[in-house]
């Protein structure tokens, strides 16, 4: 088998692998993506500054 085949078919077997686990892993439970909310607590405002005149 020549060379350049070997390669062809190791970067195809190799791709197809990488995106096999990508979809694969994307999900955990097959629902797709959801919006969990945010991912911490919004800071409370500041108070306001008083200028000591």
């Amino acid at each position: 088998m020549p060379v350049r085949t070997t390669r062809v078919r190791l970067l195809a077997t190799a791709t197809a692998a990488v995106l096999a686990a990508l979809l694969l892993t994307g999900c955990k439970d097959g629902m797709g993506v959801r919006d969990e909310g945010p991912s911490g607590t919004t800071p409370t405002p500041a108070a306001t500054a008083q200028s000591s005149r």
